[in-house]
This record gives structure tokens, C-alpha cells and sequence, in this order.
């Protein structure tokens, strides 16, 4: 009762601060809806807080923000294109009332994702968002590991709530937070931050282990290889993952390892993942079938038995399930999405990370880079191809470019006028 009331409080108070303070309002939003705090109320004491602060930002942009941060668009032409198609795909579905209450759960996402990337025009801003949606899904996996060693982790590790409730989706998002965790510790000058930064990373790292989740696995060794790649410290970092991997065999669940012992032959004998393959090979016969428009967002199931004799179930593959319920095009759009985040992400990387002024912002690219490939990962074996979280990387990525863009043209500038002072000649420096 008294955190529903503490929860009551702030959403009342984050409206009117929303509306006149729309990045603020954004902050609260992202805080909300990947910190969950409603998820720790009890059930009777629930209501959907995040569309009152979702609506008073958008109020807010709309009147006091719009003109100073215009609707942007480069870096979200294919979102907004993927956003038009997946509406085509539910009009024309097999049973288009059930693609629409999927299609409104998507149209949420991106509109919020817009807002992010319309109000993402700083720096400050980019830093902001990182730090939010680091401690919100820190503390997170710090809880999740706390609660795993106060158990024994005698059972696997679910998230609180929404769409990181399921132990792959819990995984997902808390690999995803890994990297900017670490990256951010990396220039973080206050030490307690760092300090606090990496026990999080590693909270995370040991919530993951708790899920038993074999796609969050995958997803954790790429987290781990992307930092060691790209990390100065290569040889520190290697010891530190070895140590880790040592850690990890001598203490981690029974449970969680004889699952993951099982990857190898999956194919033959989990049923899980036999459910997978023939999930999956439906999906082909789908999109065979439906090339362009595919079966509709949501109909996967409905249509399922057409297309295999095996039990209905979900591909648990984000490409399959875009291409049989979207077509080809949505799937296409989906992936060109991410992949040009992440090109566009690492070409500004190697440019501004050889500029003191600008290696912050290389870091920033570096965070979203390293997040969208780990997403990646574990959707080749789990369909999350609706995370919020992946979208508002995208957003901040679209965002971020705009500022990086920005900060090189300018110190580039300043070099040119520098080197000019330098070469000019003496009396002319005099009369200057």
C-alpha cells in the first residue's frame, strides 16, 4: 500500500513536470517503463501509470518543444517506414482484430521512440538517457542477483514485469545493459559511480546466469566479446572475463548449467528447440505463401496449422516471425533499421574517438553500437522483435548522430582557425 502510494505521488507529480518540462517527463517515462516500479505494488493497487506520463510529454513537446526540437527524421525514415508496413500487414491480415491491438502496442513504441529522438539534441541529453536506463536496469540485475544468492538460486530468475517478465526477455534486457554499464564507468570521473556502475554489470551478468536462459547466454558472451574487443585494456580485460568464466563454472546453478549443456544437441533432442525448428519452418512455408503482406502481426499461431502438422507455437525468432507476419518488406525494413543504426554508429565512433573533445561521444556511439548487436543475438532464438528497449536505441542512435555530426563539423572548424592563427604571419598576429 505505502509504495503504491509513493508510486501515486510521483506519477502526479512527474504529469505537470512532463508538460513543461518534456525531457524530463521522458526521463521519468524511461525510468518507468524499464526500472518498473509499478511491478514492485501489489496487483490491486495497479493502473497503467506509464500512458498518463507518456501523454504529458508528448502535451509538453508538442506545445513548449516542437519548434525548438523539430520531428526528426534522418535516422528514423526506416522506422517510420517499418511503422507504415506493419499497419499494411494488419489491415490485411488473416484476422486483422488481432493484429490491431498488437499494431497499437507497436504504434506506442514509436511514438515515444519519435518523441526520444525529436528531444535527444544534446550531448547532455544523450548522457542523461544512457545514465536513466543504466541504473534503472542496473539496479535491476542487482536485485535479481541478491535475491538468486538469498535463494540458492534454487529456481530460475524472472523479471518484475511487462515485457522483461519472461526469463529470455529478463536476460535480453539486462545484456543489453551490460555495455553501458561498463561503457559509462569508462569515463565516469566520480570513483563511487564507477564502483557502483560495474557491481551492477555484474549483478547483471549473474542475474542473466539465474535466468537458465540459453538465449541470454549467447547474449552475454557477445556482451562480453564486444568489450573485450573494444576495450583499450584487452589483456586486463581478458583476465578479468577468464577469472569470470572460472567464477562462473564453480558457482553457478546446477540448474542453469545442465541447461546450457544441452546446446549443442538441442536440435535432436530438447523439445523446446525441436519446437523451435519446426516453428520456424512453418514460418518459411508462410512467407512462401504470403511474400508481401505475410499472415499479420499476431496470426502467426492462428494460421499455424495450415502450414505444419506440429503443435502451434510462436517461432521464438524475431526474423521468422517479421518475415511470416509482415513479409519479406517488413522484415527487411526491420533489419535495414538496426544494421544502419549500427554501421552509422560505428563510422561516427572511429571518427570521433581520436578527438579529446569528442570521446565521449565516441563512447556514446560506442554504447548504442554494442547494445543493438547484443540484441541481436538472442532474437535469433526468441521473437522480441517489439522490445521497447531495442526502439528507443534506434531513437537515440538517430539522435546521437545528429549531435556527433554536429560536434565534428564544429571542432573540425576550430582546428582550421587555429591552424590559420598558427601559420599567419606575426605582424598580421600583432594587428589581429
Amino acid at each position: 500500500m505505502v509504495r503504491a502510494i509513493l508510486l501515486y505521488v510521483i506519477v502526479i507529480v512527474a504529469v505537470p513536470i512532463a508538460i513543461f518540462r518534456p525531457f524530463t517527463g521522458l526521463l521519468i517515462y524511461l525510468w518507468i517503463s524499464f526500472g518498473r516500479p509499478g511491478d514492485f505494488v501489489w496487483r490491486e493497487y495497479k493502473i497503467d501509470y506509464i500512458v498518463f506520463v507518456a501523454a504529458a510529454c508528448l502535451v509538453g513537446y508538442l506545445f513548449s518543444e516542437i519548434n525548438k526540437s523539430p520531428i526528426r527524421l534522418k535516422g528514423m525514415v526506416l522506422l517510420l517506414m517499418l511503422w507504415l508496413w506493419l499497419a499494411l500487414a494488419s489491415v490485411a491480415a488473416f484476422d486483422p482484430y488481432l493484429a490491431y491491438p498488437k499494431l497499437w502496442e507497436y504504434s506506442r513504441g514509436f511514438t515515444m521512440a519519435f518523441l526520444t529522438a525529436a528531444l535527444t539534441t544534446s550531448e547532455k541529453r544523450v548522457r542523461d538517457i544512457f545514465y536513466v536506463l543504466a541504473v534503472s536496469l542496473g539496479l535491476l540485475g542487482a536485485k535479481g542477483a541478491l535475491d538468486g544468492f538469498l535463494t540458492g538460486f534454487a529456481s530460475t530468475l524472472k523479471g518484475p514485469g511487462g515485457m522483461i517478465s519472461e526469463q529470455n526477455e529478463y536476460a535480453l534486457a539486462l545484456n543489453m545493459a551490460i555495455p553501458i554499464l561498463v561503457w559509462l564507468a569508462r569515463i565516469e570521473s566520480r570513483k563511487w559511480v564507477r564502483l557502483a556502475f560495474f557491481i551492477m554489470a555484474i549483478g547483471c551478468a549473474i542475474t542473466v546466469v539465474g535466468t537458465w536462459s540459453r538465449s541470454g547466454l549467447l547474449g552475454l558472451i557477445m556482451a562480453g566479446l564486444l568489450l573485450l574487443i573494444f576495450s583499450k585494456r584487452k589483456l586486463i580485460v581478458s583476465i578479468i572475463a577468464i577469472g569470470g568464466f572460472l567464477a562462473f563454472l564453480a558457482v553457478a546453478p546446477r540448474g542453469a548449467l545442465q541447461r546450457y549443456s544441452t546446446i549443442p544437441t538441442a536440435a535432436e533432442s530438447d523439445a523446446s528447440a525441436i519446437g523451435r525448428l519446426q516453428a520456424w519452418d512453418a514460418a518459411i512455408h508462410m512467407t512462401r505463401a504470403h511474400p508481401v503482406l505475410g499472415v499479420g502481426l499476431r496470426n502467426f499461431v492462428l494460421v499455424f496449422p495450415r502450414y505444419s502438422n506440429a503443435e502451434p507455437r510462436v517461432t521464438h525468432n524475431a526474423i521468422f516471425e517479421m518475415m511470416s507476419e509482415t513479409g519479406i518488406p517488413g522484415c527487411m525494413l526491420f533489419l535495414a533499421m538496426v544494421v544502419a543504426t549500427i554501421s552509422e554508429m560505428f563510422r561516427l565512433w572511429l571518427k570521433a574517438r581520436g578527438n579529446p573533445e569528442t570521446q565521449r561521444l565516441a563512447v556514446y556511439c560506442l554504447i548504442v553500437m554494442t547494445c543493438l548487436i547484443v540484441y541481436l543475438v538472442p532474437n535469433m532464438f526468441i521473437n522480441r522483435q517489439d522490445f521497447d528497449l531495442m526502439y528507443q536505441f534506434i531513437a537515440v542512435g538517430a539522435g546521437l548522430a545528429a549531435v556527433t555530426r554536429k560536434s565534428l563539423v564544429a571542432h573540425k572548424v576550430e582546428e582550421k582557425v587555429l591552424l590559420a592563427e598558427v601559420e599567419m604571419p606575426l605582424w598580421q598576429r600583432a594587428q589581429g
